[in-house]
């Protein structure tokens, strides 16, 4: 009997159940285009609900199950998402609200889109509306111009919100149809936390016959590695408040454990009010409208960011790269970092979608299932902030004025 990715684990504490469908394919502008646009069909219709008002409704019926299908970037893969939310059947006195339901509506969207033509046009114009509003704020704006910049030799990566629009505008009924038949030989992962999750485990092997669930979803690695390529560009639209970009590459990849430090490093330069960054440039210089910092591990990326005004943009890029430098030559304040520390202890633990990634990251990377990261981030040092900083390397910065 071949073995189906299929893991339903037994939901012990939540009143609401989660199933969720996860299709693994490499990141390439097309995919990542008609990932999108496939999200927001099915999403919006389905051959047994062919109207977005239909499949509304009975979504609504199931005591509004909440359904999210959106494609996902991590590094150099895109897992296509299917994630659903709803009140465990043993919590509502409905003989007719069963597991098999639930399920069966679920598996009606995830296996049957709707490639109308007029469906197809009408998600098409949705998305291009939706990225058109998204890219009108400056940070959007800059962000983009970042990532186009930082993979200028690697197009397929460079894409931040939807993917290529000439190609969503481009695609066609029939053109999705092929690429949705072609999704049925990804991997694909289905996961659950529910009361009865034998049961469901079961229904879900009968309502899923995707050829990608015998595939191994697991992966080596996510990363795409950084590239030495300094680059430094300004832009000029006359914008009020000025975005300032500054990424700085991991010569070395990092998998899950390295990645704490990095979430750590998040918190200490930009987590709060009394981080680094926030006091110098905010506080100290009064430049800045908000400053924050983010480990991409992915894609082997810290990155630093800044709303400012834009007379004082040299004067923050300053203190930024200061701050860098000294963490390299090992200054670290003790308090800052304990900090850091105590805002990360348990974020999330509590949490079914935090959970339910955890469970995803299982899936997905060898050995993750025994990795402590709450302990991780308890034990972590000044030592090893230190070496994280060490492994990085300034490489580009942004400014949109």
């Amino acid at each position: 009997m071949l073995t189906t990715n299929i893991a339903i684990r037994k939901n012990k504490k939540f009143t609401t159940a989660a199933i969720g469908c996860f299709l693994r394919l490499p990141l390439t502008k097309h995919n990542l285009a008609y990932a999108s646009l496939l999200a927001r069909i099915q999403m919006n219709s389905s051959l047994s609900y062919p109207s977005l008002a239909l499949q509304q409704k009975r979504l609504a019926e199931l005591y509004d199950l909440q359904l999210e299908i959106m494609p996902q970037v991590f590094g150099k893969e895109i897992l296509l998402t299917y994630y659903a939310n709803f009140v465990e059947p043993i919590e509502i006195l409905d003989p007719h609200y069963t597991y098999e339901e639930i399920l069966n509506v679920i598996a009606q969207i995830v296996n049957q889109p709707n490639f109308a033509e007029p469906l197809v046009e009408y998600a098409k114009r949705q998305l291009a509306e939706e990225y058109q509003e998204l890219i009108e704020q400056p940070s959007n704006y800059a962000l983009e111009q970042f990532f186009k910049l930082w993979y200028q030799d690697q197009p397929d990566y460079a894409e931040t919100f939807i993917g290529s629009l000439d190609e969503i505008k481009a695609a066609t009924s029939t053109t999705m149809m092929h690429y949705w038949r072609n999704l049925a030989n990804v991997p694909m992962q289905i996961l659950g936390m529910t009361r009865d999750n034998n049961l469901v485990s079961k229904l879900a092997q009968a309502m899923f016959q995707q050829t990608g669930l015998t595939k191994s979803f697991q992966t080596a690695s996510l990363t795409i590695p950084a590239k030495r390529k300094l680059i430094e560009k300004e832009d000029d639209q006359g914008n009020v408040q000025a975005q300032l970009l500054m990424g700085f590459g991991l010569e070395q990849s990092i998998d899950y454990r390295g990645q704490v430090m990095g979430i750590l490093l998040s918190q200490y330069l930009a987590g709060d009010q009394s981080s680094k960054l926030f006091t110098q440039i905010r506080e100290q210089l009064g430049a800045a409208y908000n400053v924050e910092a983010s480990c991409f591990a992915n894609n082997s990326l810290f990155l630093v960011s800044a709303g400012l005004d834009p007379s004082k943009i040299a004067a923050a890029r300053k203190i930024i790269l200061s701050e860098m430098g000294k963490l390299v030559q090992g200054e670290v304040e003790d308090d800052l970092f304990k900090k850091a520390i105590l805002r990360n202890m348990k974020i999330g633990l509590d949490g079914q979608n935090w959970q339910m990634g955890q469970m995803l990251r299982d899936e997905l990377f060898s050995g993750y299932l025994d990795f402590d990261r709450e302990n991780a981030i308890r034990r972590a040092t000044p030592k090893q902030l230190v070496a994280f900083a060490q492994n990085l390397f300034f490489n580009e910065s942004y400014v949109l004025k």
